[in-house]
């Protein structure tokens, strides 16, 4: 039952995701952006970044870091979810980009994103660490059992 409520909030999580980063998909006319190049909508500076912005990018991932180690126990490790963690920002950042090359939607593609993701997730890991402190208690929940009660002690 947990288990299963736990995937079901992953899904509404990624849906989520996917709705805030990708939609609305702008189509433009091939001439819309004449005369400016399509790499403006990189930005490669670390640290150009406004406040409000990063936060958010923050915030978004933080939820990918409590539910991954819940539903694989195997991401309870601080290099292993920073590297899904990693993937699956740039996955957004590449799908902006080839919307933005083939049907003109012009989203930016931060390097500030793929560094804002990776933290969001691990402040989700040490929120997680913190409200469930035993490894195998987070890996019981994951699973779909219920943790044995702690006994007293």
């Amino acid at each position: 039952m947990v288990r299963r409520l736990t995937v079901t909030i992953f899904f509404l999580y990624a849906v989520s995701v996917v709705a805030i980063t990708v939609f609305p998909i702008r189509v433009r006319p091939a001439d819309y952006w004449a005369g400016e190049p399509w790499w403006t909508v990189l930005r490669w500076i670390p640290g150009d970044v406004d406040a409000p912005s990063f936060v958010l990018n923050v915030i978004m991932f933080i939820p990918l870091g409590v539910l991954l180690p819940l539903l694989r126990p195997a991401l309870d490790a601080v290099r292993r979810l920073a590297a899904h963690a990693v993937v699956a920002s740039l996955a957004i950042e590449l799908t902006q980009l080839t919307l933005g090359l083939t049907l003109g939607s012009r989203r930016t593609v931060d390097v500030n994103d793929l560094i804002a993701n990776p933290a969001g997730a691990l402040l989700g890991l040490l929120i997680l660490r913190l409200a469930v402190p035993s490894r195998q208690h987070r890996a019981r929940y994951g699973a779909g059992s219920s943790p044995s009660p702690i006994p007293p002690g």
